[in-house]
Parts: structure tokens; C-alpha cells; sequence
């Protein structure tokens, strides 16, 4: 038998839980996948804890600083100064500009304007294919948990936060709101969801967010990327919005079997493969073809203007996030994978 009868999947990871239950059946297979989605850890509760949980060791964030990473990134909750002017009577006197005064030999006051609380989008694909991975959990839980330290540190930074969950559709809407119970709402929501799409399509939820949010706002999207054109409807939305994609599965490959004959399914498109992974060969181009996926994936989003987090579906998405924001808060610094870390508030 030759190492593979057909051309590898775009996207090995899509396809492991396919060659898992490629003989079972579409019920059966849409059955497992749904099991290994919806996993105790995709409980809200559990979800909120692992979210709060964030310092898991000596390099790792702490949730506060994740939260002030994140403010200091996207400016837009608070009071900021706008300018001084003189002094007239009926004047609040706890808003004398001292330095001013005392330069210029007369009275003089601070004016301040208030800034808009920044509304967060978060968009998180449930598609088929964030099912696979072989291991309860996996890709869909590093996305739900991604989504949901950011709503956690988005409510403690007094912003509004919505969430859209989507597959080749909108799953569900998540209007956005302020406070500790709106980033209860978007765990429950991600706990709940029970996707009926088959297929990946950002498309119908970015242009949901762009009709929601009217004003420049930040945008999260988390996905395997699995769609043909995952790049088009992000790098359209990147023109009016700060957008970045959570790119799951963009640092760790699922494992490879040791030996064997292995046939694939992937789990959107139903395309098959049939490797033997005994042929040394085969693995090196296996590796390959979703390590250059990787590769064009990010560039493609980077030139589109939109910045890229890249997520190991292995490891708590928090230090990731926090490296993100921190390039961001560096004028000209490169945030990993994505834009030139300038922040825009």
C-alpha cells in the first residue's frame, strides 16, 4: 500500500476525531463529536474557575494583571485629561491646574472628558471541526476559555463585553452588557451551545458584530480557522474594527499514531485519506502540510491588518493573551504572530 491513497488534509487536527469515527456513521460520528464538545470542563462554572485560575506558575499572569494588560491595551473606561484653561468664577477649585497656575501667574483649571466604555466583541467557533483533536476538551475548550478570561477581565475593566458563537451560521447572540454577570452569561452561553452547522463560516457572525457594534471596537475571533477563506470576512471587518484572531491549533499538532494504517475523515467535509504512518515519509509530509498551513494562515491574516494570537489547545490561553497585550502597549513592537503593537484608543 502505498504511504497515502489520498491527498492529506488541509488541516490534520480537523481530521482525528473523523478517522475516529469515520466507520460509525454520520449520526454516530456527529454523536462523539458532540460528547467530546460539550465536556464537564465546558460546565460554566468550571469555565469561570479555570478563567479566574489564571496564575498557574511562575511566568504565568495573574488574573489582575491579565485585566490591566488588557485596559492598558485598549484605553476607553476612565477619565482623561483634555486641557487646561483659565479659571472663571463658579469654577471647581479641586480642578486648579497648580503647575499651570504657577508658570503663567494666573489661575488656571484642568478640564477632563470622560471616555466611552469600550464595547468587546468575542466570536468563537463551534463548528464540527473545533471538536476533533482526539482528547476531551482540546481545541473548542482552549477557545471557550480564551473567550471567557477575556470576558472576566473585560468586566473587571468596567467595558462591555457581547458574544456571537457561530459555525457556517450564527449559533447563538449574546447582546453586550457590563459587569461580573455578563461574563457569567457568555460561559453559560459557551456551555450551552449545541450547534447545528456543519460546516465554517465567519462571515454571517462578523457581519452580525459590524452591525452591532458602530463604533471602532475590539474584536476577538477564535477558531481552528478551518474555513476555505477564513481571512476575507476578518481583514474586512479589520477595516473598521481592531480584530484579532485566536488561532487555535496553530501551535500544537495533534499526535501522530506510532504505526499503522490510519484512515481520515475530516470532520466537515467528509474527504478521506488513507496513510500509513509506518512510512517515515508520510509523517514528514503529514507535519508539514499543517505546519504550512499554519504558516500561511497567519501571514495571510497578518496582511490583512489583523493582529494573531496563536493558541496550544495543551496550554491556558492566559499567558498567550498576556504577551499579546503587552506587545500591544509597545508602540512599534510586533504583538506575536499579529500587527505592530499600536495600541488605538
Amino acid at each position: 500500500m502505498p504511504p497515502c491513497e489520498a491527498a492529506l488534509p488541509a488541516r490534520p487536527g480537523a481530521a482525528t476525531l473523523g478517522a475516529q469515527a469515520g466507520r460509525a456513521g454520520g449520526e454516530a460520528k456527529r454523536r462523539m463529536q458532540a460528547a467530546q464538545m460539550f465536556h464537564p470542563q465546558f460546565e460554566a462554572k468550571a469555565l469561570l474557575a479555570a478563567a479566574r485560575r489564571v496564575r498557574l506558575g511562575g511566568d504565568a499572569p495573574s488574573r489582575d494583571a491579565l485585566a490591566g494588560g488588557y485596559r492598558a491595551a485598549y484605553r476607553g473606561t476612565g477619565i482623561e485629561y483634555e486641557e487646561s484653561r483659565e479659571y472663571v468664577p463658579g469654577d471647581d477649585v479641586a480642578a486648579m491646574d497648580w503647575k499651570v497656575t504657577a508658570r503663567l501667574g494666573r489661575p488656571f483649571v484642568k478640564r477632563f472628558r470622560e471616555e466611552r466604555a469600550r464595547t468587546v466583541m468575542l466570536a468563537v467557533d463551534v463548528s464540527p471541526s473545533m471538536a476533533a483533536g482526539g482528547q476531551a476538551g482540546g481545541v473548542a475548550y482552549c477557545a471557550a476559555l480564551a473567550a471567557v478570561v477575556l470576558a472576566v477581565s473585560v468586566a473587571a475593566s468596567r467595558d462591555r463585553v457581547g458574544l456571537v458563537l457561530f459555525s457556517d451560521r450564527v449559533e447563538a447572540f449574546l447582546p453586550p452588557g457590563k459587569g461580573p454577570g455578563q461574563a457569567h452569561a457568555v460561559a453559560a452561553a459557551l456551555a450551552g451551545a449545541r450547534p447545528v452547522g456543519r460546516g465554517t463560516d465567519p462571515g454571517p457572525a462578523l457581519a452580525l458584530v459590524a452591525s452591532v457594534v458602530p463604533h471602532r471596537s475590539p474584536v476577538f475571533v477564535f477558531s481552528d480557522c478551518a474555513a476555505a477563506d477564513c481571512v476575507t470576512p476578518l481583514g474586512r471587518l479589520a477595516a473598521r474594527h481592531e480584530v484579532t484572531a485566536g488561532f487555535v491549533a496553530g501551535v500544537a499538532a495533534p499526535p501522530l499514531p506510532l504505526r499503522g494504517v490510519v484512515e481520515f475523515v475530516e470532520a466537515e467535509s467528509s474527504r478521506r485519506a488513507v496513510c500509513d504512518f509506518a512510512d517515515a515519509a508520510a509523517r514528514a509530509r503529514f507535519a508539514a502540510a499543517g505546519e504550512e498551513r499554519r504558516r500561511r494562515t497567519v501571514a495571510g491574516l497578518r496582511a490583512a491588518g489583523v493582529g494573531v494570537v496563536e493558541l496550544d489547545p495543551a496550554a491556558h490561553p492566559a499567558p498567550a493573551l498576556d504577551a499579546y497585550f503587552r506587545a500591544r502597549r509597545r508602540p512599534g513592537v510586533r504583538a506575536p504572530g499579529g500587527a505592530p503593537g499600536s495600541p488605538r484608543g
